[in-house]
């Protein structure tokens, strides 16, 4: 039977458990520093673990006893590759510590757009670490996670000023992620900018250098790699590609292991290290 004076007891030790000005009481700045903590770690077995558990796999360990990855990157591409030196081949050269933990796992073979993918159907190659965004169809893979992204910019050696550019004839090649962005830029636009597109890089500076197109739209990399001395090149981008690690679907848990390894070095701060080593740190403003 419940008194009067058991009531009483309860309620004094109630108030005693769970003070009324609880909230005020709480050490806030502690708990949010630990909620904090948890996040962080959290984040850190995020991205870690995936990497971890891919270099365990059988398919890594097949590849291991190979001994050695055969890698496509650009044959001439400023701040890629230029004789040996670049983005791609520090990429290379990185997957080869993670992968074989050696500098000579990795054997780097220059390709362009138009070999990549006879190479890699012949075998020659196992992956591509290249300004090319994606290898289109089902028996190709690519990572998620970009190596870099790489501003569309104008080249010519009278580049009109962005808002100058309607009615403007704009040289791109085919059926590239260049001509992607300026057909993107094109319709959002709606300047009545007119796109003239080529099969090949030297027809399109041919076009130029004659004045038959008012500028040519290219990656930045790309552009620096193709423009003649008197070329100029826009300070503002049209948009901008992204350049992806690229397999066939045989690779799958490679593709994987080399995504999570771009995260981490994403945030680690090794790729815009690489970036600024190799003048792909940009500022268009």
């Amino acid at each position: 039977m419940e008194t009067k004076f058991n009531k009483k007891v309860q309620k004094k030790h109630r108030r005693r458990l769970l003070p009324d000005n609880w909230q005020e009481r709480l050490p806030l700045r502690p708990v949010l520093f630990l909620l904090g903590m948890l996040l962080l770690l959290f984040l850190a077995v995020l991205i870690n673990q995936p990497a971890d558990s891919y270099l365990n796999n059988a398919e890594i360990d097949v590849l291991r006893k190979k001994g050695t990855l055969h890698v496509g990157i650009d044959e001439n591409v400023y701040g890629l590759n230029q004789n040996g030196v670049g983005l791609e081949p520090a990429l290379s050269g990185a997957l080869s510590q993670v992968i074989f933990n050696s500098t000579d796992g990795c054997e780097n073979r220059p390709v362009t757009r138009h070999t990549v993918e006879w190479q890699m159907s012949e075998g020659n190659i196992d992956i591509a670490i290249m300004s090319l965004d994606k290898l289109s169809g089902k028996g190709y893979l690519a990572t998620e996670a970009p190596f870099y992204r790489d501003p569309c910019v104008l080249m010519g050696y009278t580049v009109p000023a962005q808002d100058d550019l309607a009615e403007k004839r704009i040289a791109v090649l085919h059926d590239t992620a260049a001509y992607r962005v300026l057909s993107n830029y094109q319709q959002d636009e709606e300047n009545g900018l007119v796109i003239i597109s080529y099969a090949a890089y030297y027809d399109m500076l041919v076009a130029v250098r004659a004045g038959s197109v008012d500028a040519a739209c290219l990656p930045r990399s790309v552009a620096l790699s193709y423009r003649d001395k008197a070329m100029t090149l826009s300070r503002y981008s049209l948009g901008t590609v992204e350049y992806h690690v690229i397999g066939t679907s045989e690779e799958k848990d490679l593709l994987s292991l080399i995504d999570s390894q771009l995260i981490r070095w994403a945030n680690d701060g090794t790729l815009r290290s690489w970036y600024e080593q190799f003048d792909l740190v940009y500022d268009l403003t």
